[in-house]
């Protein structure tokens, strides 16, 4: 029985995306965790705001949405997900703006997804906003391949955000811990993660041999740094190469 799967239907960034997860996991992680923020949101008496970061394929966005479906089910809260990606800076300005990294000047639009290509300022001020009331929320058109601002409301009791960068160690955007009430952090081992990247590269538009060059060159540097980089977190959960969860520490 709880070798079985749920079959959850998500629209992400403009793709039908269909995502699998074992009833074991499900019932033993995922339906406990929904009713803490419950919990938390009733004794706080105020909404609250839940970060689920990790490295880029570990899963962040299913796993956000699956969550909301499951405190809409399992709780009397109201629920909602969200992810950072649209704060990233428009591509004109990445296009046209530019970072040294390693003594090298590179283009913004060369790196898209890593800390230096995200607006923190207008994420910082839209999460302070959301802190105390009812907002607009920035999204990501993964067809066009550029943000849209202000395209979803937020109005939930429980908002849960994902991104790779929300437990970011470093300045700046460290100071995001103090919005968040509680907070996961998705793990995965590298080679995982890579594959699962690379068939993302593919499916929105590049080829085989571009999408590996870009992950190897873009996105195998940002999981180095999410890792190696990241405040502590509440809860630390592990996805396997079959897609069960572990809680680290357990």
């Amino acid at each position: 029985m709880y070798d079985e799967k749920t079959t959850y239907n998500f629209n992400v960034n403009s793709f039908d995306i269909k995502a699998e997860y074992y009833k074991r996991d499900i019932d033993d992680i995922f339906i406990p965790l929904v009713r803490r923020f419950d919990k938390m949101k009733q004794n706080a008496g105020r909404r609250i705001i839940v970060y689920i970061a990790g490295p880029c394929g570990a899963g962040k966005t299913t796993i956000s949405l699956m969550l909301e479906s499951l405190a809409n089910i399992h709780t009397d809260s109201s629920a909602q997900a969200v992810g950072i990606d649209g704060f990233h800076y428009n591509n004109d300005y990445l296009n046209s703006h530019y970072v040294c990294k390693n003594g090298t000047k590179v283009l913004l639009h060369d790196i898209k997804g890593s800390a230096e290509t995200y607006n923190f300022e207008k994420l910082y001020d839209k999460i302070t906003a959301l802190k105390y009331g009812d907002i607009y929320w920035s999204g990501y058109d993964r067809v066009i391949h550029d943000v849209v601002d202000d395209v979803i409301f937020i109005n939930g009791q429980i908002v849960i955000i994902e991104g790779n960068w929300l437990l970011l160690d470093e300045p700046c955007w460290r100071d995001l811990a103090q919005f968040c009430d509680y907070s996961v952090f998705i793990t995965a081992v590298q080679e995982t993660l890579i594959n699962r990247l690379t068939e993302r590269k593919i499916k929105g538009g590049l080829g085989e041999e571009g999408a590996k060059e870009f992950v190897m060159r873009s996105d195998a540097e940002n999981i180095k740094r999410i890792l190696s980089r990241r405040l502590k977190c509440d809860m630390e959960l592990h996805m396997k190469e079959d897609g069960r969860f572990i809680i680290c520490g357990n």
